[in-house]
């Protein structure tokens, strides 16, 4: 299973070359100043609980007595960079909508949500809301939240060519912004979800989702739990072992930032250093045995540095993950489960 799963990871990383031939234009190294050493409260501000959420609900009936809504409402990110703030507002105003998908019954919400993140280059919802999202709903009971991410889906600006060609590039002040704002709509999801009558509220997510989710549980304000899926917030390491990152490394080199400089910046940005203000036993970690992106050795690590929360380890590699929906699935059902009975047993 080892040499499968980092063959098709490598394969993957081949083929997203015929995806990334356009190079990044800004070179953007000289105004990320304000983001290197600022303090996390800069970086990743409290939003407030959101007043502008519309919700529309799908006219087709979801299976299993699902209802399926759409909540919509203008993303509260304030970029920090000031040259930055003009293409936020005008190439990609896009971004200043944010979307996501809510299944609960048909009877009305639950009081538990889980809010699933969604990774890198996703097109849109429907492969996650197919296979995993409606048995992690039935497994653990909850209502399942799916936020859209900036530069992905509909949220993808007309000049991009693929879905999340500007999320992870060379333009790194573009990167941290989407970073940024990617946290904050999760993080107003959750706050809106309180705020509306849910006593628990999760946050799950695959690679760059999972990163988004363990950010979430760094910051004021955490998820109740969080299940970052086969992810680390190592980028400086991610960049220079990742082959699906080549074209964000090579254009880095093109700029004349070289490795020992992008450690510099991806330090100084702080994502690796963060720590948790969830306990361990509020944290399930699945990861993947043979990832050649997100490598076991840099996972345990940070799992060790994090305080060696309860952890699942997937036989295979980044992209055969699919291949394990179903141990993911129990796990997490489990590891929710020990939520509960502990919840009950502190209430006695």
């Amino acid at each position: 299973m080892a040499f499968v799963g980092r063959g098709l990871d490598r394969i993957a990383g081949s083929l997203s070359h015929l995806l990334h031939i356009r190079a990044a234009r800004h070179n953007t190294v000289e105004d990320l100043g304000p983001y290197l050493g600022a303090p996390l409260s800069v970086l990743f501000p409290a939003p407030a609980v959101p007043r502008d959420v519309v919700r529309t609900q799908a006219r087709l009936p979801r299976s299993h007595g699902r209802v399926l809504e759409t909540l919509r409402w203008h993303s509260q990110h304030v970029p920090l960079c000031p040259h930055y703030r003009s293409r936020h507002a005008g190439e990609y105003a896009r971004n200043q909508s944010v979307t996501a998908r809510w299944f609960h019954p048909r009877r009305g919400p639950r009081r538990r949500a889980l809010v699933y993140v969604h990774g890198w280059l996703e097109p849109g919802p429907w492969i996650e809301e197919a296979v995993l999202l409606p048995r992690l709903d039935d497994a653990l009971d909850v209502d399942v939240l799916h936020v859209q991410l900036p530069f992905h889906g509909s949220r993808n600006p007309k000049s991009a060519l693929f879905h999340g060609e500007f999320f992870w590039s060379a333009d790194l002040v573009r990167s941290f912004e989407a970073v940024r704002q990617s946290c904050i709509d999760a993080r107003t999801l959750v706050a809106w979800l309180r705020a509306n009558g849910y006593d628990e509220v999760g946050v799950t997510g695959i690679s760059l989702g999972g990163a988004i989710t363990m950010v979430l549980a760094c910051v004021d304000a955490p998820p109740d739990y969080i299940v970052p899926i086969v992810s680390h917030l190592y980028l400086a390491e991610a960049v220079e072992e990742a082959s699906i990152l080549w074209r964000m490394k090579a254009d880095l080199e093109r700029f004349g930032v070289g490795r020992a400089k992008r450690a510099e910046i991806f330090a100084g940005l702080g994502l690796g250093s963060l720590k948790p203000k969830l306990p361990p036993e509020r944290q399930l970690w699945i990861m993947a045995e043979d990832d050649a992106y997100i490598a076991a050795h840099l996972v345990q690590r940070q799992w060790a540095e994090w305080g060696k929360p309860p952890i699942t380890w997937l036989p295979g590699g980044h992209m055969t993950f699919p291949l394990h929906i179903s141990k993911i699935v129990e796990s997490t059902r489990d590891f929710h489960d020990g939520l509960l009975r502990a919840a009950a047993a502190a209430t006695h």
